[in-house]
């Protein structure tokens, strides 16, 4: 009697860790999929009730669609990598939590380069290059800070994050209209530039809280193990 219950619970545990996999592989498909969508959605030109939405510069586009490709060449083998780390229980959480994390980064990547696409097509292309320098420069100042000490991890990330924050905010405000070079719909209406910069700043918000909570997580871990 013994050995069947026992069987029973091993089949029971098999099967809820198969549909535990099943669901997780569903949710990062759906992560994938909406940073996908933000990096290519408006790669291309689109006409809506006589405006004209041009296609993106070529010198940017071919990159980007790069980008998209190796979005999923990238991140689905780290899914498959994670979730069978799962399966097999590992002991040391760092390793699964660094493979969970790539369509996570991926994700926020996608909003990042939907805000690109608005600025370069209002004309705004030096604005988008003075927020990479700023995100590049402040990025390694943080890691910076944070290895001098590392008491002030959560301190440098909430920083750089308001500043980037701030900074993208300001540059939005900044740009040319988005009106007749941006196109998004609701409920068969064209949106305006206000509506369109306040959606496209939001989720660069996101994107930018996303991947700093997530890499700040990453960097606690990797202390706590040299610690």
């Amino acid at each position: 009697m013994s050995k069947k219950k026992s069987k029973r619970k091993a089949r029971k545990k098999e099967s809820g860790t198969f549909g535990t996999v099943l669901m997780l592989f569903g949710c990062f498909l759906v992560v994938l999929f909406i940073g996908w969508y933000m990096m290519v959605g408006h790669l291309d030109g689109e006409t809506y009730h006589g405006v004209v939405e041009l296609p993106l510069k070529e010198s940017y586009a071919n990159p980007v669609y790069a980008l998209a490709l190796l979005h999923w060449v990238i991140g689905i083998p780290s899914v498959i990598v994670f979730l069978i780390l799962m399966v097999r229980e590992s002991q040391n959480e760092f390793m699964p939590t660094c493979f969970y994390s790539v369509p996570i980064f991926l994700m926020s990547l996608g909003f990042t380069i939907q805000y690109m696409v608005l600025l370069i097509k209002v004309d705004a292309d030096s604005l988008w290059w003075v927020y990479v320098a700023a995100a590049v420069l402040g990025f390694l100042i943080a890691n910076l800070l944070i290895y001098l000490d590392k008491s002030k991890l959560h301190t440098v990330l909430f920083g750089l994050g308001a500043v980037l924050f701030v900074l993208s905010w300001i540059l939005l405000v900044m740009a040319n209209s988005a009106d007749g070079h941006y196109i998004i719909t609701y409920k068969n209406k064209l949106r305006g530039s206000f509506s369109i910069k306040i959606l496209v700043g939001t989720f660069q918000s996101m994107g930018i809280m996303v991947f700093l909570s997530m890499y700040g997580f990453l960097l606690k871990l990797r202390l706590g193990r040299e610690e």
